[in-house]
This record gives C-alpha cells, structure tokens and sequence, in this order.
C-alpha cells in the first residue's frame, strides 16, 4: 500500500538558507546544488517503496490518468485537514455557548429555582438573538463560499501529455505542475524544467525573490514571480512544509480590527463585575438587607441581565454578515469580515497605476531608433524576444500587438522580467548578443543622462518609456548585469485611463481619503497620469531609484507620487504612512503588490490580477472594477457607524446596572432598599431602545468617516445616559421618606425613568430623523404607551399619586436638559484627546 511522503523539516530548512543565499551570492550557487542532491537523494531513499512501484514521471506527459486514479484511491490527495472557515455545526455552537448567553442561561436556572417565571421573559430576547445571529452569519458563509468559488485559484498540470487546469485539492503525489508569474505554489515540488523565481516572504518573512533551477525545492505557500517551469510534487495535503511550519499563525497576520479587540476586552471586563457585583449584590440583598430568598435572587437577577449587553455582540455579528451580503452585491469578495472595519477607518488609499487608474490596456505610441547594427530590424528583433519570454504583463502584450511575435531564433538563455530587476533579457547564441527590454534607468545605470532627455520628454505626455538595449555579454545567472549595454531603441507606451477612475477619484477627496500613486514607472510619466485622473498634488512626485530607506522615510510624507518602486520599498512606503497615523489601503493585482498587501492595514486586489495577490488580500473586486472601491468603502462605514450607534445603547444599560447594583449594596447598610428593576421590567428598555431600533440601525445607510478609537466613541455616547439614570435613581431615593413611597413605587419610577432616558439617548443616536426613524421612533413611543396601560400588573407597576407623578415629570424635564449638556461634555472630552493626524494637517493646508 502506498504511503505519504515524510518531510524532512531540517533538509527543508537547509535548502531555503542556502536558496535565499544564491539569490545574493552567485558564489555560493554550488553549495545550494550539492544541497538540493541531498535532499533529493534522501527523499527517495525514504520512499523506496513508492519508487518500486511506479515509474519515473515524465516531464513531457506527466501522470496517466490510471495513475492519477490510482493515487486518489490511495488518498494521496493534496487536501489538508487545516480549515480556513467555519462550518454550519460550528457557526451554530459559536453563537450559542458564549461567554454572555451561558451567563445568561445560569441566571435563568436560577430563577426557575425560585418559580419565578415571568422574570424569565428575557431569555426571548436572549433566543431570537441566536437565531438571528446563527442565520446571518450562515448567510454570510454561503455568500462568501460561493463568491470564493469565482476567485479560487488552479493548478496547471500535465497528464496524458495534456495541460489541464485543475483545483489545489486535486493534484495528486507526483503530479507535474506547469507553474508561472503570479501563481502560488500549492504543494511541496522539485522543478524538473524551466528557472523561475520565487518569493517565499509568506513563509519566511524574506522579501528577495530566490531563483529555482532543476533540482530545487518549490515549498508550499510560497509563489511565482517570474519564470516559467515544470515541476514534479512532492508532498501532499498536511505533509506541505507549510502545514508542518509551527510559527505559521506568526506569518499570517490577525484582523487589525479595534472593534474585535476592544469587544474582547469588554467581554472579560463584563464577567469579572458581573461575577463579583452579583455575588456582592445578593449577599447584600439577602444578609443585609434581610429580604426574602425568592426577593434576593429576583433582585441580584435584575442587576445582572442588565449588567450583560448580550445584544453588542449580536449587533456586531449582523452588521458585518449584513455588510458581507451586501458588499457581494458589488461583486467583492470579503475574506475577513473583520476587515470591514479597517476598509472604514481608512485614511491613506494607495493605488498602483496600472490596474487601477488606468484599465490595464497599454499601447505602443512611439519607437525612436539609435543604433542598430543588426542584420534585424526592430520589430524583428522584438518579436523574437517576445517568442523567446514567457512574460504575459501588459507591456509585454501591448509589445506583441505592436511587433508580433516570433521564434525563428529562439534565446538559449532567459532572465524573465521582474518587478525588482525591473527589465527582462534574451541571450541569442547566433547573434552573439544578450537583448535588454525595460526600464531605461535600471538597464543604464549612470548611463542614463544620455537619453534623458527623450524619455523625460515622453513622460511629461504621460507615455511609459521602455528601452531595447544590446549587450555582448552573455547571460550566465540571474543577477548578471549589463553595464556594456548600448540603447538600441526607445519605445513610448500610453497607459488607458479607466473613464470611471475620475469620478473614484473624486469620491475619495470629498470622503477625507488621502490618495498616494505607487509605481514601478517613471514617476513624471505617472504624475502625468495621475493629473489626467483628476489626483489633489499629482505634480508631487518622487523617484525611489537609488534612494536609501531613512530617505525615503523622511520623504514620504510630502510627496503623492512615487516612481521606480521595487516590492520592498512599496512595504517600505506603507509603513512610513502608518507611523504617520495613516490607517493604510492598498489596492494591487501583480506579485510585485505581495508585500505592500501584507503590511497594510486593509488590502484590495483584482480578481484579473495575481493568484497570489488574491490570496493574501482581505477583500478581492471580483469584476476588477477600480469604481466599485466608493460603493466598499461607503459600506465599510456604513457597518462600522451603526456597530458604534448599536454598542452605546447596549453599554448605556451595562453602566447604569453596575452602578446602580453597587449603589443598592452601599445604600442596603442603611436602607431596606431592593435593586429596583426586575428582569421582566428591563423588557421595556431592552426591546424599545435597544432591541428593535439596534436591529434597524444595523441595515441603515451611513457614510460618515470614522474618526476615534471605538471603545472611546461608545463610552462618550453610553456615559451621560447611565450617569443620567443612576442620578436620577439616587434623587428618587432622596424622595423616598417625604413621599412615603414604597420599594414598588420606587421600581416603577426608576423604570419609567430609565425609559425615558432611553428615549433621548435614541433620540440623539437617531438624529438627523429621516422618514424611516421618525417612524421607527414614534412606534417604540407606541409600544411603550401600550405597555404602561396595558400590561401594567404583569410589569409590576405601583400605582402613582400625583406627587410621585410630578416627581416623575420634573426629572424628565430636567433630565433632557442635563442629557444635552453631559453629551456635549463627554463629546468634548474625547475629541479633545483625539490628536490632529499628519494627514489631517496635510488636509488642512
């Protein structure tokens, strides 16, 4: 019977030291090939077995589908048992056991203990919360399934001497797998033909890209970015290096979400005062107080279901599942809900030229010929170029549009373009002649004052500038320069603004967003374009060619437009803007975007774009629309402003219980007091002010920029209202001896008069009313109405003498003049402490 191949974690180890060296050290070449001998030896010695019984793969036809039937029965399948989302079973437990609803459930037994059974109403709240969460975040799920169907990634292999386009999960042992630019390698291979060059930051962190030949090692995880080859798999499923790796939750960043962090924090703070202001409480209640058991435990129940804002977390859970569902509808694909947030946040957009502001279509405008003293012409010479490369950017497109493409004299050697070299070349053996096709200030060096005068006069027309240079060296590695290299031709290429790019654009400067341009281009070609594109300081741009990082960081700031980018420094510049209190997004769809991606706080690709770069992004534009990004953001904003509304009304119920629960213990020393509301009473404010209206702030539009940490934005909202209850609790009991008024009085006024309260702390979340709130507004007033006459006994209501009725009245008059001011305070306060960002003094002046 077959078996998995074992990995060799230490060999693997070895391999990729000595690989990321080569990449640095042509010296060190040998080494990394007596290394790769060595792994590959140990490998079959270790699976002699296998070897027996099947024969050697050829990289011409690769597997037979016998054999491929053969392996799947075998189970040596590349399918790992790592889940990267829940199932239907765990989206259902996840909503039910929380912290709060197991909370929750224990004060509800507890109150069974005792027969009181109306005060159980409040686990109806509790049940319809789980239903809603565990239907919309299963509706979230099938959204997001179904639309990771249309960005999954596939592999090329050879079986029966055909290619097919096959699913990850389907390659099997041994398959060989036709790999180039911008694919993400899916399982442990040894390349059996072709170069290429890899980037493996995903596993290592390592940005240089490490040139594969025959005989090395491809990991999992890691992907193409230039170059093409054949390569035989090695491992499969969980047997991937990168499935074996133990710091791998290391590499791959959590949500930056301040939503998800600060609810944590919340959740632990709840329970530890829930745990010892209940016990307190009830101590209190039944020792001290003297009350009843069964009054004692109704008493300590209403203090704790009002301590537990079991809603927040369901607020949370249906606006982004909502904003899932919706962001779908604009074709993007969200593959980390909490990167809503983020998207919301944003401040500092960076785009990258092509892709985005333009459409991605190039064409050839102009060739200058300089000295050609082939028997070929240009267009000859170009053509055989293209037919000898593998590369299929769009330059190289618009170049075989222009020239066509040929093989009559196909190069013996290769270096494919990268964005790092930032030019490609072709070595032809008859000629004697080593061709350069790319940047003219990477081919020339120091050379380059001497054509820059042509090329600057392209660039301010906004054209791209490439140039064909012949050197007589040959290619030996990939690091080989070319300082011999003499112009042989300059080509213009214009780029094709998207039509919709302007009116983007024009979003993102009314909504606050900064915008910065990061290309591998000339930088005045793309400030040319960027002021086409309607971009505020397009006219400020800077070249990174040549420049240090502590130059570059102290630059950054003031310029808009970036050219001659390599990957590390497109990382480099989204880090300056951060430290800068910029919360980043970055837009990108090539390999050359992997590390910018990564670092940002919230990243976008083009579904048309990279396998690679889809993988490793948050959100993908599924029909690669620039114009989509205002309708994603607005809905970044839109969840994000709602969960904040949401939180503060929920919070403003967990501060005026904890307050008023250690204030009943304090005052319990002196006075018989009870904790004066009952679970069934804390219906009214839960259903009225926070159940319905929250559910119906969680779909409602809302774009206005996020400004502020989101723990400081909720407790300035939810502060004055609590503070306000707990005031106006202790005046009622100031009141207590002079009206001769009941502990049911009590509750009755101190519940009428949260709700009240409740009411303008709705009316100042709901504010500005439209049509909609109006309605829902004056429904809540309704049902509120209908309560009070009608289910009176069953709330536990006392009935009023007018002295308490014009107590009641004096307070809410005086409380909603009190509300305005303790809101004005607290929205002072937290304003005040919010710093002025670089960017909103850049906005400024």
């Amino acid at each position: 019977m077959p078996r998995k191949k074992k990995l060799d974690i230490d060999n693997l180890d070895t391999l990729l030291d000595s690989d990321k060296s080569s990449s640095k050290k042509n010296n060190k070449m040998s080494q990394e090939i007596i290394d790769t001998e060595s792994l590959s030896t140990k490998l079959e010695e270790e699976n002699n077995d296998i070897k027996e019984k099947k024969k050697t793969v050829s990289v011409r036809t690769g597997l037979t589908y016998d054999e491929v039937k053969e392996r799947i029965a075998n189970n040596l399948v590349n399918v790992s048992t790592t889940k990267t989302s829940k199932t239907v079973k765990q989206i259902i437990l996840s909503n039910i056991f929380t912290v709060f609803n197991i909370l929750n459930i224990a004060v509800a037994i507890w109150l069974l203990t005792v027969g009181s059974f109306k005060n159980l109403t409040f686990m109806a709240v509790i049940s319809a919360n789980i239903i809603i969460g565990i239907i919309q975040e299963i509706r979230a799920k099938k959204t997001i399934d179904s639309l990771s169907l249309i960005s999954a990634p596939s592999v090329s292999v050879l079986r029966n001497g055909r290619k097919e386009v096959i699913k990850p999960e389907e390659v099997v042992l041994d398959d060989i797998m036709i790999l180039d630019a911008g694919k993400q390698i899916c399982a442990d291979a040894i390349v059996r033909k072709g170069s290429v060059e890899v980037n493996e930051s995903l596993l290592t962190g390592e940005a240089d890209a490490v040139f594969k030949k025959p005989g090395s090692i491809l990991l999992s995880g890691s992907f193409i970015v230039s170059g093409e080859c054949y390569a035989k798999v090695e491992h499969i499923g969980d047997d991937n290096y990168i499935q074996k790796l133990t710091s791998q939750a290391k590499k791959f960043q959590k949500p930056k979400s301040d939503i998800l962090r600060s609810l944590n924090l919340l959740a632990k703070i709840i329970v530890v005062l829930v745990i010892v202001m209940g016990a307190l409480l009830f101590i209190n209640q039944f020792f001290i107080a003297n009350h009843s058991y069964e009054e004692s435990v109704i008493s300590t129940a209403g203090g704790i279901i009002g301590m537990i804002p079991s809603g927040l977390f369901l607020i949370t859970s249906i606006s982004l599942a909502w904003g899932v569902i919706k962001l779908s509808r604009c074709n993007t694909l969200v593959n980390d809900l909490y990167s809503i947030e983020m998207l919301a946040r944003v401040n500092v957009l960076c785009l990258d030229k092509t892709g985005t502001i333009t459409d991605g279509s190039m064409k050839v405008r102009d060739v200058v010929e300089y000295k050609n003293p082939f028997d070929l012409s240009i267009k000859q010479i170009i053509a055989n170029i293209q037919g000898s490369l593998k590369d299929s950017n769009p330059t190289s497109i618009a170049l075989e549009k222009k020239f066509g493409k040929v093989k009559k004299a196909t190069a013996t050697k290769t270096i494919p373009f990268s964005s790092s070299r930032k030019y490609s070349a072709c070595y032809f053996k008859d000629l004697e002649t080593t061709f350069l096709l790319g940047a003219p200030e990477f081919i020339l060096g120091n050379r380059y004052d001497s054509i820059s005068k042509n090329v600057e006069s392209y660039a301010k027309l906004g054209y791209r500038v490439i140039i064909l240079a012949s050197s007589k060296k040959p290619i030996v590695s990939q690091d080989d320069e070319f300082k011999d290299a003499e112009v042989v031709a300059l080509i213009a290429i214009e780029d094709t603004i998207r039509k919709d790019a302007i009116d983007t654009i024009d979003y993102f400067k009314k909504s606050g967003v900064m915008i910065k341009v990061i290309s591998g281009d000339n930088p005045l070609t793309v400030s040319k374009v960027a002021k086409r594109a309607g971009i505020v300081n397009a006219d400020k741009y800077l070249s990174l060619d040549g420049l240090s990082d502590s130059e570059i960081e102290r630059l950054a700031p003031e310029y808009t437009v970036f050219g001659r980018v390599t990957p590390a420094q497109k990382k480099l510049l989204i880090q300056v803007f951060k430290q800068n209190d910029g919360v980043v997004a970055m837009t990108g769809d090539g390999v050359n975007d992997i590390l910018a991606l990564k670092e940002a706080d919230c990243s976008i690709a083009m579904a048309n774009g990279s396998e690679a770069a889809r993988n490793v992004s948050n959100l993908v534009l599924l029909d690669s629309n620039f114009a989509s990004m205002p309708k994603v953001v607005s809905e970044g904003r839109r969840v994000i402003n709602n969960i904040q509304r949401g939180a503060a009304l929920y919070l403003t119920k967990t501060i005026f219980s904890v307050l008023l629960s250690a204030i009943v213990v304090v005052l319990a020393f002196k006075i018989p007091v009870v904790y004066p509301i009952q679970t069934i009473q804390l219906m009214l404010y839960d259903i009225l002010i926070t159940g319905i209206p929250s559910l119906y702030l969680a779909v409602e539009p809302n774009n206005t920029q996020i400004k502020g940490k989101f723990m400081q934005n909720v407790i300035s909202r939810a502060a004055p209202g609590g503070l306000l209850i707990v005031a106006n609790y202790l005046i009622i009991i100031a009141f207590r001896t002079p009206l001769n008024m009941s502990n049911e009085v009590i509750s009755t006024l101190t519940v009428l008069m949260t709700t009240a309260v409740g009411f303008m702390i709705l009316y100042r979340t709901f504010k500005p009313f439209n049509p909609f709130r109006i309605l829902v507004y004056s429904m809540m007033f309704l049902f509120l109405a209908v309560a009070i006459s009608m289910f009176s006994g069953l709330l536990e209501f006392a009935v009023l003498e007018i002295p308490h009725m014009l107590l009641l009245a004096v307070l809410i008059l005086a409380s909603t003049h009190v509300f305005k001011g303790l809101s004005y305070l607290f929205s002072f306060m937290v304003k005040d402490k919010r710093k002025v960002t670089f960017f909103d003094e850049i906005k400024i002046k």
